[in-house]
């Protein structure tokens, strides 16, 4: 898989490759479920009408594999091993994302953001254990 710069995150060759490498990494770790298929799946279609920025903000919002979601609907609804999956993926198609998942939650933890410590503490910690990652 070919890295890809921050201009290029809105296109559909990146957002296929970004799925592509998310299903590689589900399969890798033997945790694959049919509901993958639909990872980020609106993005390109909400890209056809709105502007990336706001795709992004409204994906974040409204996807339970990302932070932003559990800061708006509580951290326990977050789905923590699709959230280490996509982090776990995203070194192999964003240049600007280049630490593995273990990497980004001890950078997330380094920050000491409350609103987010204890859920990366309490959740994302034991999840990436039992993905060995």
């Amino acid at each position: 898989m070919r890295g890809f710069e921050d201009s290029q995150k809105s296109t559909f060759k990146y957002w296929f490759a970004h799925w592509c490498a998310f299903q590689m990494t589900a399969l890798n770790l033997h945790v694959w479920k049919f509901k993958y298929l639909f990872h980020d799946i609106e993005k390109p279609w909400l890209r056809l009408f709105m502007s990336y920025p706001k795709v992004r903000k409204w994906h974040r919002e409204h996807n339970k594999h990302h932070l932003e979601y559990g800061k708006i609907h509580e951290f326990r609804n977050v789905d923590w091993e699709a959230l280490c999956i996509d982090w776990e993926c995203s070194r192999f198609t964003k240049t600007s994302q280049p630490l593995n998942a273990r990497e980004n939650a001890e950078r997330l933890l380094k920050k000491q953001d409350l609103s987010i410590y204890y859920a990366l503490k309490m959740y994302c910690l034991p999840m990436l254990d039992k993905l060995n990652l």
